[in-house]
């Protein structure tokens, strides 16, 4: 049954994931996550950097062609613009599920981080161990097209209360230099925090 959820469009496996649904089955609201976090993750590292400077390919190549040669990686993007695509209706869909869901910034940068890490087989900075990624998180943050400022990774902003003589208590900025993820096992709990939320929403 799972092979089928897994080919079924977005919209009727989101139907059939909640339970109110007369079709509803168990497996749906976990296939139904996982292909919105995937989806979004392919959104903020693919298809949202069509601005100048961020194609994987030179703008003196060829169409798609990187520099050095080799246009494998680039193939889909060139087939994306061929057929007039930017942002398919699922990755929409995706990014509004999410927009609903409300995450906090923290969980849902774990949780699409875990989401990018998901293929063993792949290589690079999201081959890295979650310990890894934890001691560099600003970087990961900013791949997945988080603001370097809210997601530096190794600054958290605090407000203490001053209370002065008068009675008038002064509310004063300070900066700490703390991780966003003391580990890699605190970001696969966050991950996990936000993957509880966006099920029990999805069975709505």
């Amino acid at each position: 049954m799972r092979d089928v959820l897994e080919r079924m469009p977005m919209s009727r496996l989101r139907e059939v994931a909640k339970e109110s649904n007369a079709d509803h089955h168990p497996e749906a609201p976990r296939v139904f996550v996982n292909r919105v976090l995937d989806i979004e993750v392919e959104r903020r590292t693919w298809y949202a950097h069509e601005n100048p400077g961020f194609q994987p390919f030179s703008s003196t190549a060829k169409l798609g062609e990187h520099p050095g040669g080799g246009t494998a990686a680039a193939d889909p993007l060139v087939i994306a613009y061929d057929r007039g695509i930017r942002v398919h209706t699922a990755h929409e869909e995706a990014r509004q599920f999410l927009n609903y869901a409300r995450l906090t910034p923290r969980n849902l940068l774990a949780a699409l981080i875990q989401a990018a890490k998901t293929d063993r087989r792949v290589s690079g900075p999201w081959g890295k161990s979650y310990d890894q990624i934890a001691d560099d998180c600003g970087t990961y943050a900013q791949l997945l097209g988080f603001s370097p400022g809210m997601m530096s990774g190794k600054t958290l902003v605090c407000f203490d209360m001053i209370q002065h003589e008068s009675g008038w208590c002064e509310r004063v900025e300070s900066r700490h230099v703390v991780p966003l993820f003391k580990s890699g096992q605190a970001l696969k709990d966050a991950a996990k925090h936000a993957r509880v939320q966006l099920l029990l929403l999805t069975k709505l």
